[in-house]
């Protein structure tokens, strides 16, 4: 499974990057085999020097300096293009990553929270960037520094070299033991850090709340409790890290003191010389940091596997509403919609029960009804956010499950209650009801809406930043920017959905004037807890627990003793309905 993992990150990641992996390749060599070298340079510089050759101790010397020049920028270069390759890789990743979340279904996201899906582009991505430039590096320049190491001590001395080779052997079983640790701490700690990030955005996201309600102390300590979770993961794995690095260490020194004995004796009866000794213990000494490298390679490479499965759990994930074959672009000419005994579950009872209703070009249909009670249902099955479990949803006769998602919801503008804007231009935002659409087209459209005067009014006009999520503007100057991408975009379908309920009493009556604009001409569908914003329907239907209860004008509705005319009584009865 793990080698999978790493093979499939290879194949479809990391070789696309060829040319600079060729690149790095050869630096690594090239630090691996200045950091060996230095073994040779100090067995026959100290040759030199025993034998009172001071000529071939200053050649020695110039050897030394200019391999250290040499190691000192094929260093530079591996950290330079080792980090390059990383960053390309994370980057592909995360697009990967984002794209799939973009085009995955709408219930995708009511299974899991923002806080834990950004967890996977920072922690679980952090976590293979790590294994990236250090599993590269120990790949090629650790295992040939150990190699080469272990070439010259064979070259200077067998014995002594199988000495270590043994000894360090002993090390195989208890690592592979703390590598398998690892990889379980790892999953877990990745999938609290998801708890984690999950608590923090539902208390920066909800701060005006806790604030008036007085619970900071509350949000504190749930915080605190996660920060202590998260604590006692990390403190297991980093436990866990240390041991390896110790346990080398008893290793090496058992090994180098073996070195010490051994060659001690066989130096006292002339069987080696000292620059013997000190070539052995260079490259000894060499090979140590690789050794250790490669044994805390194994551990990193299992919290890898733990982010990897993560991360390639998500783009696996199967995506269920997608264009069928032979999917056909929608031929929209007049925006009739037609729901045909439409049926639908979320898996828990269901949400809608045998719904018809058609709404005829140039119409406006609102939707009343009880929280729960399947409007917004509606509103998600017509541009196929979900797909109906039961009879059909049409536009302009043609079943939009049969039709590209493209072109579906490309028939479609949506107006909601709290306007989707990003932290970008007001030219921007209105830009994105139509990619490409020229500056008279976004004034005009911005006119429409009632929104040009207030934008020429700001400072930087069109340029204005809007702040995240429209924070430096007003709910009523957010609205009418979201009414003027969707005038943009000149869809033959509207939906309304509560699109005034948080306006003040003003800014509720620019926006009715700039939807009342907006409307004409359009098949036009509200969702409205307040009644008196669909007064002027040309139909209303009442919808309770899933099922169309009433229908009818207003007047009709009201002089029937139902449903609607208990909720009119109910928020007529209340001046401040």
């Amino acid at each position: 499974m793990r080698n999978s993992l790493f093979a499939r990150l290879w194949r479809e990641y990391v070789s696309r990057y060829a040319k600079e992996i060729a690149l790095l390749v050869p630096v690594l060599i090239l630090v691996a085999a200045t950091g060996v070298s230095y073994a040779g340079i100090l067995k026959y510089g100290t040759d030199a020097i025993d034998a009172s050759d001071w000529g071939g101790v200053t050649f020695w010397v110039g050897i030394a300096v200019a391999l250290a020049a040499a190691r000192a920028f094929s260093m530079w270069a591996q950290s330079v293009l080792s980090q390059d390759i990383s960053l390309k890789v994370l980057r592909d990743l995360q697009g990967a990553m984002f794209g799939k979340l973009l085009t995955a279904d709408f219930a995708r996201f009511s299974r899991e929270e923002p806080g834990k899906l950004v967890s996977r582009f920072t922690n679980d991505i952090n976590v293979v960037s790590e294994a990236l430039v250090r599993g590269g590096q120990t790949a090629v320049r650790d295992v040939l520094t150990l190699v080469g190491a272990i070439g010259i001590m064979l070259w200077f001395d067998w014995m002594l070299t199988l000495v270590v080779i043994a000894v360090f052997a002993l090390a195989g079983g208890p690592l592979q033991a703390i590598a398998a640790a690892a990889r379980k701490r790892t999953t877990a700690a990745q999938q609290q850090i998801s708890t984690l990030s999950a608590v923090l955005f539902e208390s920066f996201g909800a701060a005006r709340f806790i604030k008036t309600y007085g619970l900071e102390s509350h949000e504190t300590e749930r915080a605190r409790l996660a920060f202590d979770e998260r604590r006692k993961l990390q403190f297991k794995l980093a436990r866990n890290r240390a041991i390896t690095v110790p346990l080398l260490e008893i290793i090496g020194g058992i090994a180098f003191g073996g070195i010490l004995l051994i060659a001690g004796w066989r130096i006292i009866n002339d069987q080696m010389t000292i620059g013997d000794l000190t070539g052995i213990a260079t490259a000894f000494a060499t090979m140590t940091p690789s050794a250790r490298a490669i044994g805390q390679f194994n551990t990193l490479m299992n919290e890898a596997r733990a982010a990897l499965e993560r991360i390639f759990g998500l783009l696996d994930e199967t995506v269920e509403i997608i264009d069928k074959p032979g999917a056909k672009p929608l031929e929209v000419s007049q925006g009739r919609v037609t729901f045909e005994n439409v049926s639908f579950s979320y898996g828990e009872g269901a949400a809608l029960e045998h719904v018809s209703f058609t709404a005829e070009p140039g119409q406006t249909i609102a939707l009343v009804g009880s929280s729960g009670a399947g409007k917004s249902t509606i509103f998600n099955l017509l541009p196929r956010l979900y797909d109906v479990t039961g009879g059909s949803v049409k536009i302009d006769g043609q079943d939009v499950r049969e039709a590209t998602l493209a072109s579906v919801r490309g028939a479609i503008s949506l107006v909601a209650q709290e306007a989707a804007l990003f932290n970008d231009t007001i030219r921007a935002n209105i830009a994105l009801g139509r990619p490409g659409a020229s500056e008279v087209d976004i004034v005009e459209a911005a006119r429409t809406a009632a929104a040009h005067d207030f934008i020429t009014a700001l400072p930087n006009g069109y340029n204005t930043i809007v702040g995240e999520r429209g924070a430096n503007l007003s709910g009523g100057e957010r609205q009418r920017i979201a009414l003027a991408r969707a005038v943009l975009r000149n869809a033959p379908i509207l939906l309304l959905d509560e699109a005034t309920s948080a306006l003040d009493a003003e800014s509720e009556a620019r926006v009715q004037d700039a939807l009342k604009m907006l409307s004409q001409g359009r098949t036009v569908l509200v969702i409205a807890h307040r009644l008196s914003t669909v007064r002027e329907a040309d139909r209303i239907l009442v919808l309770d627990h899933g099922r169309v209860v009433e229908t009818g004008a207003h007047e009709d509705l009201v002089s029937h003793d139902g449903v609607y005319a208990r909720l009119s009584r109910l928020q007529f009865s209340n001046p401040g309905a």
